[in-house]
Protein backbone atom coordinates (compact mmCIF):
# COMPACT_ATOMS: atom_id res chain seq x y z
CA UNK A 1 0.00 0.00 0.00
CA UNK A 2 1.38 3.24 -1.02
CA UNK A 3 1.36 6.19 2.01
CA UNK A 4 -0.26 9.47 0.18
CA UNK A 5 2.64 12.09 1.13
CA UNK A 6 0.72 15.12 -0.88
CA UNK A 7 -1.57 17.30 0.98
CA UNK A 8 -3.98 19.34 -0.73
CA UNK A 9 -4.64 23.13 0.97
CA UNK A 10 -8.47 22.89 1.21
CA UNK A 11 -8.86 26.70 2.23
CA UNK A 12 -12.73 25.13 3.65
CA UNK A 13 -10.94 23.24 5.89
CA UNK A 14 -9.21 26.16 7.90
CA UNK A 15 -11.67 28.99 9.30
CA UNK A 16 -10.65 32.27 9.08
CA UNK A 17 -9.42 32.96 12.69
CA UNK A 18 -7.21 29.81 12.40
CA UNK A 19 -6.03 30.76 8.93
CA UNK A 20 -5.09 34.33 10.46
CA UNK A 21 -3.34 33.34 12.96
CA UNK A 22 -1.26 30.40 11.51
CA UNK A 23 -0.65 33.21 8.78
CA UNK A 24 1.07 35.63 11.76
CA UNK A 25 3.03 32.55 13.23
CA UNK A 26 4.30 31.41 9.86
CA UNK A 27 5.39 35.11 8.82
CA UNK A 28 6.68 36.06 12.16
CA UNK A 29 8.80 32.52 12.22
CA UNK A 30 10.02 33.31 8.29
CA UNK A 31 11.18 36.76 9.36
CA UNK A 32 13.40 35.19 11.79
CA UNK A 33 15.40 34.07 9.16
CA UNK A 34 14.61 36.19 6.24
CA UNK A 35 14.92 39.51 7.80
CA UNK A 36 13.75 42.25 4.97
CA UNK A 37 13.72 39.62 2.29
CA UNK A 38 10.36 39.00 3.58
CA UNK A 39 7.86 41.54 2.79
CA UNK A 40 4.23 42.52 4.01
CA UNK A 41 4.31 45.78 1.97
CA UNK A 42 1.40 46.74 -0.24
CA UNK A 43 3.14 47.70 -3.09
CA UNK A 44 5.12 44.36 -2.81
CA UNK A 45 2.18 42.22 -2.51
CA UNK A 46 0.73 43.96 -5.25
CA UNK A 47 3.45 43.58 -7.73
CA UNK A 48 3.09 40.14 -7.14
CA UNK A 49 -0.42 39.55 -6.83
CA UNK A 50 -1.30 41.20 -10.44
CA UNK A 51 -0.79 39.88 -14.02
CA UNK A 52 -0.92 40.42 -17.80
CA UNK A 53 -4.43 38.84 -17.66
CA UNK A 54 -7.78 39.88 -17.41
CA UNK A 55 -7.82 38.31 -13.80
CA UNK A 56 -8.82 40.52 -10.95
CA UNK A 57 -5.66 41.44 -8.32
CA UNK A 58 -5.26 38.63 -6.09
CA UNK A 59 -2.17 40.04 -3.70
CA UNK A 60 -0.40 37.12 -1.60
CA UNK A 61 -0.01 37.87 2.14
CA UNK A 62 3.48 38.40 1.97
CA UNK A 63 6.75 37.89 -0.27
CA UNK A 64 9.90 35.82 0.53
CA UNK A 65 12.81 36.42 -1.76
CA UNK A 66 14.77 33.10 -0.97
CA UNK A 67 18.64 33.09 -2.18
CA UNK A 68 19.30 29.24 -1.46
CA UNK A 69 17.51 26.10 -2.09
CA UNK A 70 17.49 25.61 1.83
CA UNK A 71 16.14 28.75 2.31
CA UNK A 72 13.17 27.29 0.29
CA UNK A 73 12.99 24.20 2.01
CA UNK A 74 12.59 26.07 5.65
CA UNK A 75 9.81 28.68 4.21
CA UNK A 76 8.29 25.22 3.26
CA UNK A 77 8.35 23.34 5.88
CA UNK A 78 6.88 26.62 7.53
CA UNK A 79 3.93 26.89 5.35
CA UNK A 80 3.18 23.47 5.29
CA UNK A 81 2.79 23.32 9.18
CA UNK A 82 0.70 26.19 9.27
CA UNK A 83 -1.36 25.55 5.95
CA UNK A 84 -0.32 28.44 4.14
CA UNK A 85 -0.75 28.41 0.47
CA UNK A 86 2.73 29.05 -1.15
CA UNK A 87 2.65 30.48 -4.56
CA UNK A 88 6.27 30.75 -7.01
CA UNK A 89 7.47 33.64 -9.00
CA UNK A 90 9.99 33.59 -11.18
CA UNK A 91 9.84 36.62 -13.66
CA UNK A 92 5.97 37.34 -13.61
CA UNK A 93 5.70 37.36 -17.07
CA UNK A 94 3.11 34.81 -17.66
CA UNK A 95 -0.01 35.10 -19.01
CA UNK A 96 -2.06 32.26 -17.71
CA UNK A 97 -2.84 33.65 -14.19
CA UNK A 98 -0.95 30.95 -12.82
CA UNK A 99 1.26 33.33 -10.30
CA UNK A 100 -1.94 35.00 -8.61
CA UNK A 101 -2.45 34.02 -4.92
CA UNK A 102 -5.96 32.90 -5.25
CA UNK A 103 -6.41 31.61 -1.36
CA UNK A 104 -3.24 34.28 0.18
CA UNK A 105 -0.42 32.93 1.49
CA UNK A 106 2.94 33.34 0.77
CA UNK A 107 4.58 34.05 -2.71
CA UNK A 108 8.34 32.88 -3.33
CA UNK A 109 10.00 35.14 -5.47
CA UNK A 110 13.27 33.64 -7.13
CA UNK A 111 14.72 36.79 -8.26
CA UNK A 112 18.05 36.75 -6.49
CA UNK A 113 18.19 32.73 -6.87
CA UNK A 114 19.48 33.76 -10.29
CA UNK A 115 23.23 31.58 -10.54
CA UNK A 116 24.14 29.36 -13.08
CA UNK A 117 25.39 26.23 -11.09
CA UNK A 118 27.28 24.64 -13.92
CA UNK A 119 27.67 24.27 -18.39
CA UNK A 120 28.40 21.29 -19.73
CA UNK A 121 28.63 22.03 -23.43
CA UNK A 122 29.18 18.03 -24.71
CA UNK A 123 26.18 17.32 -23.35
CA UNK A 124 24.25 20.50 -24.74
CA UNK A 125 22.59 20.36 -20.84
CA UNK A 126 23.20 22.86 -17.67
CA UNK A 127 21.84 23.28 -14.27
CA UNK A 128 20.56 26.93 -13.23
CA UNK A 129 18.59 28.01 -10.21
CA UNK A 130 14.95 29.11 -10.43
CA UNK A 131 15.34 32.40 -10.76
CA UNK A 132 18.20 32.86 -14.38
CA UNK A 133 16.27 34.59 -17.24
CA UNK A 134 16.46 33.25 -20.63
CA UNK A 135 18.47 36.13 -21.78
CA UNK A 136 20.80 35.35 -18.65
CA UNK A 137 21.81 31.94 -19.86
CA UNK A 138 22.11 33.01 -23.44
CA UNK A 139 24.93 35.75 -22.19
CA UNK A 140 26.51 33.33 -20.23
CA UNK A 141 27.01 30.37 -22.89
CA UNK A 142 27.34 32.42 -26.04
CA UNK A 143 31.51 32.38 -25.98
CA UNK A 144 31.07 28.31 -26.06
CA UNK A 145 29.32 28.86 -29.53
CA UNK A 146 25.90 27.72 -27.41
CA UNK A 147 22.20 29.21 -27.43
CA UNK A 148 19.25 28.20 -25.51
CA UNK A 149 16.95 28.83 -28.39
CA UNK A 150 13.82 28.51 -26.49
CA UNK A 151 11.78 31.77 -26.29
CA UNK A 152 9.12 31.34 -23.81
CA UNK A 153 8.09 35.05 -24.26
CA UNK A 154 9.74 37.95 -22.72
CA UNK A 155 12.86 37.22 -20.26
CA UNK A 156 11.16 34.10 -18.68
CA UNK A 157 12.81 32.25 -15.89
Amino acid sequence: MTEDIFIRYDPAMTNIRNRTDNLAIAVDQLRAFLGDRLSTAEAIRKHHGEDLTHYDLYLPDAVAFPRTTEEVSRILQHCHTHQIPVIPYGAGTALEGHFLAIHGGITLDFSEMNKIIAVRPDDMDCTVEAGVTREQLNHDIRDRGLFFPIDPGANAT
